[in-house]
């Protein structure tokens, strides 16, 4: 044990000290800040949406321009054109609809048709034009084309109101909700919009510390294996002990990186007021499911790591374990929308996909049963158990071996034969 240690703290020492700890300790929160702050600070206020609007029915373009014009963000710029010979051929082929739809797919402008059926909310007949809002296919538009929407819905509400002589309270009080709705977590108290990427983001933080992290045992093994540093090293302790120690010695950076991160999302959180919006309880499991579900995929990393001899022979041998190992990413909208579905809960089983897929749900709201969560974390032991034992043997025949790289079906071979 005391060999396994001196392997460990060597590997954790010589890899805390470089600049890539350091910067990689600085960098992941500020890629986060980065990615959830600066948008706003880097806000556009002065940014003009430009609206042509088009108004066939002759009565509607006055009321949606004041609306629009009154929005405080973001603001409209609007146009109107004029709706004769809209629809007719031109000279130069298309219609001018034709035109204008290009001009919105080419993100110059928002386009806003309004036809007679608008005016009674109802389908166009065969020689009548459909109203339209078009607007390019970006997130932009995406944001903006419901308050137009919003804007034409509320005079065309209007317009109904006056034309047909309906009591402006009674108008009022059909357009007034009923009911509001309110999100809750399982204590009863209200849940902020944060709590809808609690999930998705402890899955983020795991998978960046497990694969980000065990990416390093390939290189290091690589590089010591080219340099018959382990020829030097294997005198004075056994295959399992160097494999041990620098598996655990790695996973001790990984660990130190995540309880700093997370100990500066608390951090955060706290001085936000956030202060439901992690548990003690679901920082100890994402401890918990780290070391776990690192020990079982570093053990793989490593095993693959010692039967190559350079790193595109390493990639080759994980490219399609990558894939494999992504799919809790691939399937995460699957499993946030239901966590307790039947997909979730067959994925929470599978032994590289449990840390994952399990600590999304239980940062979830239903979370999964107590017996569920203590099951599947049996299961991922014992195969983290014999994922290291099968990783050991081919450490072993691998870490000596030089030449020819072995096939996936020779290391398949190694994993399951008895050591001498």
């Amino acid at each position: 044990m005391s060999r396994v240690w001196t392997v460990l703290k060597r590997e954790y020492l010589e890899n805390v000290r470089t600049k890539a700890f350091i910067i990689g300790l600085v960098l992941t929160p500020l890629w986060i800040g980065i990615v959830f702050f600066v948008p706003k600070l880097a806000k556009d206020e002065d940014r003009v949406e430009r609206v042509l609007l088009v108004d066939e029915t002759g009565v509607l373009a006055a009321a949606v321009e004041k609306r629009l014009l009154a929005s405080p963000e973001p603001r409209f710029q609007v146009e109107t054109i004029p709706a004769s010979g809209l629809w007719e051929e031109t000279e130069e082929g298309g219609t001018g609809f034709d035109r204008l739809t290009l001009r919105a797919g080419a993100g110059e402008a928002l386009i806003i048709v309004l036809t007679a059926p608008a005016l009674e909310k109802r389908e166009p007949g065969e020689d009548e034009n459909r109203s339209l809002i078009i607007g390019a296919s970006g997130f932009r538009a995406a944001r903006t084309l419901p308050i137009l929407s919003a804007a034409v819905n509320d005079a065309v509400n209007a317009h109904l109101v006056e034309s047909r002589g309906i009591d402006p309270e009674i108008a009022a009080l059909l357009q007034r909700p009923a009911v509001r709705t309110k999100r809750v977590d399982e204590s009863g108290k209200a849940a902020g919009e944060a709590s809808l990427l609690k999930p998705l983001i402890f899955m983020m933080f795991l998978f960046m510390g497990i694969m980000g992290i065990s990416q390093m045992l390939i290189n290091s093994t690589l590089e010591e294996k080219s340099n018959r540093v382990y020829e030097v090293l294997l005198s004075s302790v056994s295959p399992l002990q160097l494999m041990s120690g620098k598996i655990l010695g790695v996973c001790g950076i990984g660990f130190t990186l995540l309880l700093l991160w997370a100990g500066g999302g608390l951090g955060a959180a706290f001085a936000t007021g956030l202060t439901d919006f992690v548990t003690a309880g679901q920082v100890i499991w994402l401890l918990v499911f780290y070391v776990v579900g690192f020990l079982f995929i570093a053990s793989l990393m490593v095993a693959i790591g010692s039967a190559c001899n350079t790193i595109k022979e390493a990639q080759n041998l994980m490219a399609p374990i990558s894939i494999l190992l992504a799919m809790p990413l691939i399937l995460s909208m699957v499993v946030l929308d239901d966590p307790n579905g039947t997909m979730a809960r067959v994925l929470s089983f599978i032994p590289p996909f449990t840390p994952f897929v399990l600590m999304a749900r239980m940062a979830n709201v239903p979370a999964p049963p107590e017996w569920e969560v203590w099951a599947a974390f049996a299961l991922l032991l014992v195969s983290t158990w014999f994922m290291f034992r099968m990783a050991a043997r081919v450490f072993r025949v691998g870490i000596l071996l030089y030449g020819q790289p072995p096939s996936l079906k020779q290391i398949v071979k190694w994993m399951f034969r008895s050591p001498d």
